[in-house]
């Protein structure tokens, strides 16, 4: 199962949860914390990471505030729930895609130097698969664009984890748990583009190259240029949709 699909099953089934667990009077009503992450990720099944995301998601939705060294609390069992709205996220204002591309440089540029200082061969191996997944995607009949845009999503992962920084892994987590609709539009539409496919491939080897080469000015080059590459075209598609 896709890790996003994944995480959406799990965002709803704590946010089930917690709203029965609030009927219940389960949760003591001065406090109302969950219980500890170790215990709700054995009870329900899955890793902390995971369970660590959506509950990020969660808090971005209002349901939850998660506290330093304190724990999850509950601040409203039947917060408005706008996972709803992503469902028609081709209905919202294209200049949020723009705004979540702009995120992604200012936090995604760095982490590529980074990786290219600490990546591990097995990484770097990694990345190469999700490169060569990539190709095989755009090799479809169809030109595999939603299936290339989740390779792309892991080829992306594979760099931040070769950082081997946890609060710029904590970040980026953070940011693709309550964005993944958006990022996941952006690169859907992108990799429909005629020649789009072709171009995507050669930036990420370039990105990769750099990584392989020990080089960190130069990944955060290659992934700059893929970004604001990324970003220009998304501008252009903009103006386009919006053309009287």
């Amino acid at each position: 199962m896709p890790m996003e699909r994944k995480r959406q099953e799990l965002v709803e089934q704590l946010k089930s949860m917690i709203q029965q667990m609030a009927l219940a009077d389960d949760i003591d009503a001065k406090e109302r914390r969950l219980p500890p992450e170790r215990e709700l990720a054995i009870s329900l099944g899955v890793s902390r990471n995971l369970l660590r995301e959506a509950m990020i998601t969660l808090e971005a939705m209002g349901y939850l505030e998660i506290r330093e060294r304190q724990g999850a609390f509950i601040i409203n069992p039947y917060a408005e729930d706008f996972a709803s709205g992503l469902k028609f996220v081709s209905l919202w204002p294209d200049e949020m895609l723009i705004h979540v591309m702009e995120m992604r440089k200012v936090v995604e540029v760095p982490i590529a130097g980074l990786a290219a200082l600490r990546r591990r061969d097995e990484e770097l191996t990694r990345m190469k698969q999700c490169i060569d997944m990539l190709i095989q995607a755009h090799q479809e009949p169809d030109g595999g664009a939603s299936k290339g845009a989740q390779w792309d999503s892991l080829l992306h992962m594979q760099i931040v984890n070769a950082a081997h920084n946890p609060l710029l892994t904590r970040l980026y987590e953070a940011l693709s748990a309550t964005m993944d609709r958006y990022i996941s539009m952006s690169r859907v539409r992108l990799l429909a583009l005629p020649g789009w496919p072709s171009k995507i491939v050669d930036e990420h080897r370039e990105i990769v190259d750099a990584i392989e080469a020990g080089d960190a000015a130069r990944a955060e080059k290659a992934q700059r240029h893929h970004l604001e590459s990324a970003l220009e075209q998304l501008r252009l598609l903009s103006a386009h949709k919006s053309a009287p």
